[in-house]
C-alpha cells in the first residue's frame, strides 16, 4: 500500500508540474522539467552494481522497454528526478537566489550545498528505510541509515549546481522567458538547451567526481545484480 501512495503522489507532482509548465509556455521550465525527467537514464546506469549498487522495490510500475538482466527502471523515481532535480532548483533560483546571495554573500554556495545535502540524505532515509522504495547494497559503514553518507555531497550538489547554473545561464546569456514556445522561434530553443544543458553539465560534474570517489572507496556488497 506504502508504495501505491509513493507512486500516485510522485505521479500527481509530475503532472502538476507538467500542467504548470504548459500554462506559463515558459521554454526555460520546459528545458528544466525535461532536463531532469531524462536524468533517469543516467540514474539507472548509476544503480548498477559498481556505482550505487541498489536495487528496487518489486511493486513498482517500471518502464516498458528498459531492460537489462532483469534490471528496470520505474516511472515513480523518473518522476521524482524531474520536480527534485529539475524544476524545484530553477523556483528556488528565480525566486530566491538575489536575496539568499546578498544576505549570505561568500558562504551562499556553502550553506546552499549543505542544507540540500542535507535534505536529499533526509527524504532518502525516508524512501529507503521507511518506504523501502530502493535499497543500497553498500557495506554498513559506508551507510547512514541505508543511505550512503557521500549522498550528502552528491545530492546535495543535484540541487545545488543546478539552482546556481540556472540563475548564470540567464544571466550570461538572457533570453526572453515570456515569448513563449513557438517551435519556429530561435528564442525557444535557445530557451530551452541552456536549462537543459544547465542540469545535465551539473550532473555530469557531479558523476565525474563521485565515481572517483566509488573507485577508491569499492564500498559494494552482494546485491544480485549482474551489472
Amino acid at each position: 500500500m506504502t508504495i501505491m501512495i509513493y507512486q500516485t503522489i510522485s505521479t500527481l507532482l509530475f503532472v502538476v508540474a507538467f500542467i504548470w509548465l504548459i500554462r506559463t509556455r515558459n521554454p526555460f521550465v520546459v528545458g528544466a522539467l525535461l532536463g531532469g525527467f531524462l536524468l533517469f537514464v543516467f540514474d539507472w546506469v548509476w544503480v548498477g552494481k559498481h556505482f550505487f549498487n541498489a536495487t528496487f522495490h518489486s511493486g513498482l510500475i517500471m518502464m516498458p522497454g528498459l531492460d537489462i538482466h532483469g534490471q528496470r527502471y520505474p516511472w515513480a523515481v523518473a518522476f521524482n528526478w524531474a520536480v527534485g532535480f529539475g524544476l524545484i532548483p530553477l523556483l528556488l533560483s528565480d525566486r530566491y537566489y538575489q536575496r539568499w546571495s546578498g544576505a549570505l554573500r561568500a558562504w551562499h554556495f556553502p550553506v546552499v550545498l549543505a542544507v540540500a545535502g542535507i535534505g536529499v540524505i533526509l527524504l532518502e532515509e525516508f524512501l529507503v528505510s521507511v518506504l523501502q522504495v530502493y535499497t543500497y547494497h553498500q557495506a554498513e559503514h559506508f551507510l547512514v541509515w541505508g543511505v550512503p553518507w557521500s549522498n550528502f555531497w552528491f545530492g546535495g550538489g543535484l540541487m545545488a549546481l543546478p539552482y546556481f547554473a540556472f540563475h548564470y545561464v540567464q544571466k550570461w546569456a538572457p533570453v526572453n522567458t515570456h515569448a513563449g514556445c513557438s517551435l519556429f522561434s530561435e528564442n525557444t530553443w535557445k530557451a530551452f538547451f541552456m536549462a537543459f544543458a544547465a542540469t545535465w553539465v551539473s550532473f555530469y560534474a557531479l558523476y565525474v567526481m563521485q565515481i572517483f570517489w566509488y573507485s577508491a572507496a569499492q564500498p559494494w556488497v552482494e546485491s544480485g545484480r549482474v551489472f
